[in-house]
Formats: C-alpha cells, sequence, structure tokens
C-alpha cells in the first residue's frame, strides 16, 4: 500500500501515441486513421490493472490516452499538465510502443513533459532493440555486442526520463508504485513475461471515433522460432513462444459480437502458425460461428505454416479472411543469405492457390534493397509477385533497424549509417548501396507500388475474393494507392486526408513562413484534386472490371469462363446496355476519347460532326459511370467506417 500522506492523493497516468515527421518536418497526421496501436491497448488494460493492485491502494487513479495520428497538431505538454497536475496529484506520462522512426518525436515530447513537472517513462521496440543489441547480447555467442548503453537512451535518463526495457506485464504496477514513492529507477526491465492471465488489450472509450472504422488488436502469443537478420522481433520478444489461453482469446471475441455487429479482429502474433494452441483457437472460434456469431479475423503466419495438415481450412472455417506473411524477395538466394531458408520461392504460387482456394486472401510483406537488387530486377520481380496471385504487397526498404542483427553488425564494423533516427521508417534508404545510388533505390521502391496496383493487378485479386469481402479489399486498394502514390506515406503510417499543422513542425528543420506554408497547402489541395480525378477513374475502371463478371461466390463457373461470357456480352451490346447495364466498363470509353483525341485539329472539318455526336454520346455516359460509381462506393465506404471488416 502506498503510503501518500499529504502529499499524493491522486494518480494521473497519461498514455501517449506519438508519430514522426516527414522530410518537411511536419508531423504525419490524417484526418481519420486506419491502423490503430496495439501497444497502447496493451498499456491501457495495464494500467487499469495496476490501479486495482495493492501497490496503488489509497489513490485515486485516472488513466487518459491520446493518440498524435489524428490529433491536429501534436500533444500540448503545457495544457496537458494544467489541467491534470495539482500539488497532491502525480501526473505519469507514458510514450508507448516507441519505433525507431518515432523517437526523434517521442525525445522531444518527453523533455517537454519533463519541463512541465510530469514523470515520463518511455518504452517499444526502439529501446529494448537497442539496449539488448548494443548492451546486453542476445545470448547469440556468433553476434558480436560491443556492450555500450544507446547514446540516445543515456542521454534520457541522464536526463530524468525512465525508460523500460522489453514487456510491461507483470511489473507495470510496481513501476507506478515506485513513482507514487518516489523511488522510481532510471532503467526498468520487465522481460520476457508469461502471458496466460496477463489481461488483453483494451482501447479507451471513443479511440476509434478518429478512425475509419473500427478493428480489434490482440496477440495471441509472441515470440517467432526463426533467425532473420533483419528482423528485430526476435530480439524483443525471443524465440520460445509464449501465449495467452485458448478461453480467453475465444471469450473476447464473443463479447465483442455482443457488442458489435460483425467484428474484425487482427491477431498481431508475429507468427500465428507458432503458437502450440492455434488449433485449439479455431476450433473455439468455430464453435462460435456454429451458435451463430459473425465476426471476421487476419493473422500473421510464416510460408511453410500452409503445409500444416489443415491450417488453412481450419483459418476459414474460423473466420480468417487475410494471411499476412513475410515473402521479402522472389530470388531463393537473397532468402538463403538473410538466413530466411524456410521461404522457398518455388512453393508461393501454389501456396497462394492453396489459401485462395478456402477464400483467403493473400498479404506479402516484401523487402526492396538486398545486397543483389538492382532497379531492373526490382522491376522485374514486381512483375513475379503480380504473376504469383498475391493480392496485396506492403514494400519496404532494407533497413538495418537498431536491435536487429544486420544493424549491430554494421554498427561494430563501421559502416556509415544515417544518424537521422526519423529516418528509420523502412520507406527510405539509410545506408549506401552496392549497386544503385541512394536516389535510385528510393526511385525503385516509389515505382514497385505503382507498378504492382494497377488496375489489372487490383481488378483480378478483387475477382479472386468472396462477395463478403469486395468492399473490404477495395476500400484496402483505395488507402494504400492514396498513400502510397499520392500522399507518398506508407500505408502503414497513414490514414484518410493528410493534416499539416505549421506549428508543430520539428524545431530543427528550415524556418518556414506562414505565408509560405499556407501557399504550400492551397497547392497541395489543388494538387489532391487532379490526383483524385486521376484516382477516381482509375477505381471506377476497377469496380467496373471487376463487378460486371460478378464475384468469386456467385455462380458455379470459374470466373474465368464468367469473365469471357461477359466479354461477348461486352462486345454485342449497345450504347445503352454499356451506359446503364450490366456490360458497362471504361475499356471502350478509354478507347473512344483516345481516338477522339487524336483527330485533334480535324476535329474542325464539317464532315467529323459525327465524331462530335459520339461524344456527346459519351459525356453522357462519363456522368452516369460516375453517378454510378459514386453512389455505390459512398455506401459501402460508410459501412466499412462503421466496421473495417476486411484489413490490410
Amino acid at each position: 500500500m502506498i503510503e501518500t500522506g499529504a502529499r499524493i492523493r491522486q494518480l494521473v497516468v497519461v498514455l501517449l501515441e506519438v508519430t514522426k515527421y516527414d522530410r518537411e518536418g511536419y508531423l504525419i497526421q490524417f484526418h481519420k486513421g486506419v491502423l490503430p496501436c496495439n501497444t497502447l491497448a496493451a498499456m491501457w488494460s495495464l494500467t487499469e490493472a495496476a490501479f486495482a493492485s495493492s501497490e496503488l491502494a489509497g489513490l485515486l487513479c485516472r488513466v487518459i490516452a491520446f493518440n498524435e495520428r489524428t490529433m491536429r497538431g501534436g500533444v500540448n505538454a503545457l495544457q496537458v499538465m494544467k489541467k491534470h497536475s495539482a500539488p497532491d496529484t502525480r501526473v505519469v506520462v507514458g510514450l508507448v510502443g516507441i519505433q525507431t522512426n518515432m523517437f526523434p518525436r517521442a525525445r522531444q515530447v518527453a523533455l517537454e513533459f519533463k519541463a512541465q513537472g510530469a514523470t515520463v517513462v518511455m518504452g517499444g521496440f526502439h529501446i529494448s532493440g537497442s539496449i539488448t543489441m548494443l548492451h546486453d547480447g542476445n545470448g547469440d555467442s556468433n553476434i558480436p555486442c560491443p556492450r555500450v548503453m544507446p547514446p540516445e537512451c543515456a542521454e534520457l535518463m541522464e536526463r530524468g526520463v525512465i525508460l523500460f526495457h522489453g514487456e510491461a506485464e507483470g511489473i507495470w504496477h510496481e513501476v507506478l508504485g515506485d513513482i507514487v514513492r518516489g523511488e522510481a529507477k532510471p532503467l526498468y526491465r520487465g522481460g520476457r513475461p508469461a502471458l496466460v492471465t496477463a489481461p488483453l488489450p483494451e482501447y479507451p472509450p471513443h479511440y476509434f471515433k478518429s478512425f475509419f472504422g473500427r478493428m480489434h488488436t490482440l496477440d495471441t502469443g509472441r515470440g517467432c522460432p526463426f533467425t532473420c537478420s533483419f528482423c528485430t522481433i526476435i530480439n524483443v520478444q525471443g524465440h520460445d513462444p509464449r501465449y495467452r489461453s485458448v478461453e480467453t482469446i475465444v471469450n473476447r471475441v464473443r463479447r465483442a459480437c455482443g457488442e458489435e455487429k460483425n467484428p474484425f479482429f487482427f491477431f498481431t502474433d508475429d507468427n500465428f502458425a507458432r503458437n502450440p494452441h492455434w488449433k485449439d483457437i479455431l476450433e473455439g472460434l468455430m464453435r462460435l460461428r456454429v451458435e451463430g456469431l459473425e465476426f471476421s479475423f487476419m493473422v500473421e503466419a510464416d510460408l511453410v505454416a500452409w503445409k500444416i495438415p489443415r491450417f488453412v481450412e481450419l483459418l476459414a472455417q474460423a473466420g480468417c479472411n487475410q494471411v499476412f506473411m513475410g515473402v521479402e524477395t522472389v530470388r531463393q538466394e537473397t532468402l538463403n543469405a538473410a538466413r530466411k531458408r524456410q521461404n522457398k520461392v518455388r512453393d508461393y504460387a501454389e501456396m497462394c492457390a492453396r489459401y485462395h482456394e478456402f477464400g483467403i486472401a493473400c498479404h506479402a510483406g516484401y523487402i526492396l534493397g538486398f545486397p543483389t537488387d538492382t532497379p531492373q530486377t526490382i522491376a522485374e520481380d514486381v512483375e513475379t509477385l503480380k504473376g504469383i496471385g498475391l493480392d496485396q504487397v506492403s514494400f519496404f526498404v532494407l533497413t538495418p533497424l537498431p536491435g536487429s542483427e544486420d544493424h549491430i553488425r554494421q554498427y561494430v564494423a563501421g559502416v556509415p549509417m544515417d544518424r537521422d533516427l526519423n529516418n528509420y521508417d523502412s520507406f527510405q534508404p539509410v545506408i549506401d548501396h552496392p549497386l544503385m545510388s541512394r536516389k535510385q533505390w528510393q526511385e525503385a521502391y516509389n515505382r514497385a507500388w505503382r507498378q504492382f496496383y494497377t488496375p489489372r493487378q487490383m481488378t483480378a485479386a478483387l475477382r479472386r475474393i468472396s462477395k463478403n469481402d469486395y468492399w473490404g479489399m477495395f476500400r484496402n486498394f483505395l488507402w494504400y494507392r492514396w498513400s502510397a502514390v499520392v500522399e507518398g506515406v506508407h500505408p502503414m503510417m497513414a490514414g484518410f486526408l493528410r493534416r499539416k499543422h505549421y506549428a508543430s513542425r520539428q524545431p530543427s528543420v528550415a524556418r518556414m513562413s506562414r505565408t509560405e506554408h499556407i501557399l504550400r497547402e492551397i497547392w497541395r489541395f489543388v494538387r489532391y484534386i487532379g490526383l483524385g480525378v486521376r484516382e477516381f477513374f482509375l477505381l471506377q475502371q476497377v469496380y467496373f472490371a471487376s463487378c460486371s463478371v460478378g464475384l468469386a461466390g456467385d455462380g458455379e463457373d470459374p470466373w474465368e469462363v464468367r469473365f469471357r461470357r461477359w466479354r461477348m456480352e461486352v462486345r454485342r451490346s449497345r450504347w445503352f446496355g454499356r451506359t446503364f447495364g450490366r456490360a458497362a466498363h471504361r475499356e471502350w470509353l478509354n478507347a473512344f476519347w483516345k481516338r477522339y483525341a487524336r483527330l485533334e485539329w480535324k476535329l474542325l472539318l464539317p464532315h467529323r460532326w459525327v465524331w462530335h455526336l459520339k461524344a456527346f454520346s459519351c459525356a453522357t455516359t462519363e456522368v452516369v459511370y460516375a453517378i454510378r460509381f459514386s453512389t455505390v462506393v459512398l455506401v459501402q465506404l460508410l459501412r466499412q467506417s462503421r466496421n473495417i471488416g476486411f484489413m490490410g
């Protein structure tokens, strides 16, 4: 029990998920978020559990949370402290889930709160991974360890910021108790605790008001048996599996089904198939579906999991509609060099076909910039990905993230790496490449997004999936193309409608006048209009091409047969059928406008009047198509905003 005396009577815990800065120094923020932060949800539950512990008995406790990604401007330490601080109140600010690219922003926020009198605790993959590999060693004698505290971590501890290494389950209540008693340590080590009795992640009330739909996240287990050299997870969460009880997971899904219609879950385990209780979990979820409860979920799994007897079949029967896999590359020699030998390129197409057979979409994580990559081989590999049958791909730049074996080996060898941790987001080069300049590398990365997410590729993916998942996948394509191609932000960090707040720019960047900021914002929105029109017509083409042939769940014929039948119907149809009927598509319309434009000045000749008549009818078709497409998409996206239903 806390001996509060007359001093500390209240404890306010502020949980804060920070964002990162872009190249111009603006915070990356959006009007509507998409991906929630599972670490924030986990810490919310752990904090509420800590309030009920004997460590904090006798205190009036409260927890609040902020998500900078969906705010207008950064969190204001002065305002927060003015509202919650008092002589008898201890304010603890927890900066949660800090990755390397978020560290500069987290450091700034931490020091601002310290200046206002708050106690600040910071944890996450950067701190845990860096201390493990630079100071502790990961236990592998073949991997060097200089036994030094990461300088950015040492600097924060010297300035009074408390750092947290490892996972908080098991000791978070002790940390808060030490802080209230004034006995806080500069560094806490949570280790890798058991999860059987740990509370499940729960998001704060009203958290999803600023999100495009609601998604539940939880980890059924932690730990991965593989040893990929570029991975940080294995050096933070370890190789040995730790897992939650099956009953706890099944009951959590049951409760969500009682609270909302058709909830969607993302099981965030790095490798769901390596949870020794995966079969029991899926069978428990299957029993819920037998009871008539409707829900869906996605998992992450390795590229050998599909060979486990009945794994894919049980996933589908339990309600899984997507699996995320670390494909990384389509070159076997590169996989072997990165010690990801479990991936067999020869099996990729068969693997995708197996998942598609049971209605599960395939989402690949893919790394660009391995030592043998060139702009030409990257372009060739993207075409290979399209031929394999992958539905979505998330591209990443090979990055020596602190906490990985790649980073520590390059650190010890003295390989030059960017000093600005803000750049370590896996979306831009931070080291030199042996075969490409950094500019070529970045251009190849940007081009890969446009090369993969073409109308033909998106149409093919939409034809493969079930009717129930069509609009979820369509929303993902809208989100991915807009984020990567228009915003220039990785979809996993992006949302909808970017915000750029002048007052929250990074202090260290070149100064910009408010007038210049306003002019840049005007140009950005003008650009939005132009690119928005382009994306509108591109996605309209995808919609008509994928919907007009029917969906994979409609009818018994395979989509190839129904597609040929539809094409024959298009060829035989006339203007009315193409405009208002099932034969709607953009191919003939696009072909006409190209021919019309090629006539140029010849359109002024009197005998060309028939072309103007055709142009009028095609313009009418454009209006009808726009109305048809906009109406359907608006209705479906409004439904998606109430429940995500399919995750990217």
